[in-house]
């Protein structure tokens, strides 16, 4: 599953394969990091949450009833007949108004004007294409949110037959039975739809089976947030002493599921053996100490090891609040079952922000080993970062054959003059070659290099 983005805010042109298991954005500030990892964030949250049930609740809207009739009298009369081009018009109008229900309020909640999210730059309007394993969307982003391509790898035929009005799937196409005895054209086609239609549920489900944001800032959001949901239910008990309008603060959508992931934990924690050896490993070698949730007053703590203190986790270290919200979810937040039916591993996905965020570098290298645990145990990781700590330490463990560089993309954004253009750097067994860092680097060694030659000079000159 690839997520291709052109011209959206300060991004000219940007590719996520969330076939990946670690992808890292790379790249100076402003420049749209933040902008991508949301934009699919949404686009994710959006399509999880289609099921066939609401694909057929669409797809009974009685604007398509004389598309379906039209569709029967063809297949009546050229007895069979490939209706994929049909089909797909009809898909297209379906998904157009469930992006339009959907999408695009997510997308308003989360950068405010659909308008301001053009290319800075160019002017031009953004488009951003969904490569799954049967179809590919299209859809731009102007007023509002339009699919402008469609396509499916599975053809739909279309036959009239004497047996039994049905729909069947064989490995490359679906077919529609047509008879006499069709009861209700329409429920029939909304029917077809769902089937058809679930495969875009299916390709994403199959791919990413659950996402989770953790923001930049996520300590003090996370402490932040602990005094308004008392608030809000205050003011939930004296509305009707409530005359004037109050204007609450507008959060960012993948913001805002964070802390709502994190309101509704109970201390009781993941049941997910590996996930609680992960979390624990954490706690004893970064941590020096136990993160846990107090049902009582709806709050992280964190136990320092060998002490009877227990805090609040807007009380502790920068480094401490910020690893113990990345703690809570392992160990409160994540599915407690990483296999599917079958017996495989789904692989939920974490979106992480600046993860090295106030943390010391001896922390940052640490953290990598953190990470390639959860890689281990069936967690993506999308994350954003400024650290060479952790791009070196992920070189490191690429030489060491502890990491395979094949499940790895590291992207590099850089500025031109349209706007930023993501680069899929160049990974092999002995790592990837540094294009974000070096350049400040050898720059600072430079300026070194030349206060030391005036020094030299100003003390020769003595």
């Amino acid at each position: 599953m690839k997520i291709q983005i052109k011209n959206f805010g300060p991004i000219k042109e940007v590719d996520v394969d969330l076939s990946k298991d670690l992808t890292i954005l790379y790249g100076k500030n402003n420049i749209g990091k933040s902008y991508a990892i949301s934009l699919v964030y949404l686009i994710l949250k959006h399509f999880l949450n289609i099921d066939r049930l609401s694909f057929e609740k669409l797809a009974r809207d009685k604007v398509f009833e004389k598309k379906y009739r039209a569709i029967e009298d063809r297949i009546r009369k050229e007895k069979e007949c490939d209706i994929t081009g049909e089909i797909i018009e009809i898909l297209k109008n379906i998904l157009n108004m469930s992006l339009s229900s959907s999408l695009e309020n997510s997308l308003k909640s989360t950068f405010y004007d659909l308008n301001d999210l053009k290319n800075y730059k160019s002017q031009k309007k953004p488009l951003i294409r969904i490569t799954l394993a049967h179809f590919i969307i299209s859809f731009s982003i102007n007023d509002t949110i339009i699919i402008k391509k469609l396509s499916m790898k599975m053809k739909t035929i279309g036959i009239f037959t004497k047996k039994k009005t049905s729909i069947y799937t064989n490995k490359d196409k679906d077919i529609i039975y047509i008879s006499d005895d069709i009861p209700n054209i329409s429920e029939f086609f909304t029917y077809c739809l769902g089937v058809i239609a679930n495969r875009i549920s299916y390709d994403i489900k199959n791919a990413i089976p659950g996402i989770y944001f953790l923001p930049a800032f996520r300590s003090g959001i996370y402490s932040g947030s602990q005094w308004l949901f008392p608030m809000l239910a205050e003011l939930s008990k004296k509305r009707a002493l409530i005359t004037e309008k109050i204007e609450l603060p507008r959060i960012p959508e993948p913001t805002a599921d964070y802390i709502l992931h994190l309101s509704e934990i109970r201390s009781s924690g993941t049941g997910n053996k590996k996930l609680g050896k992960i979390a624990r490993y954490l706690e004893k070698n970064i941590l020096k100490g136990e993160v846990d949730f107090d049902d009582e007053k709806k709050r992280l703590t964190y136990q320092p090891a060998n002490s009877e203190l227990v805090l609040d986790i807007s009380s502790v270290s920068s480094m401490v609040s910020e690893l113990s919200t990345i703690t809570a979810f392992i160990k409160f937040v994540l599915p407690q079952d990483l296999e599917n039916k079958d017996g495989e591993i789904s692989k939920p996905t974490i979106f992480i922000e600046e993860p090295e965020a106030h943390l010391h570098p001896e922390v940052q290298v640490k953290l990598v080993e953190f990470f390639l645990m959860l890689l281990k145990a069936g967690v993506k990781l999308i994350l954003t970062s400024h650290s060479n700590y952790i791009f070196n330490k992920l070189n490191n463990m690429i030489l060491n054959r502890a990491f395979d560089y094949n499940t790895f993309a590291p992207i590099l954004l850089q500025e031109t003059r349209t706007g930023s253009v993501g680069k899929l750097l160049k990974t092999d067994d002995l790592g990837v070659d540094d294009e974000n860092f070096m350049e400040t680097a050898d720059s600072l060694y430079e300026e070194r290099e030349n206060i030391l030659d005036r020094l030299n000079d100003e003390a020769d000159d003595q």
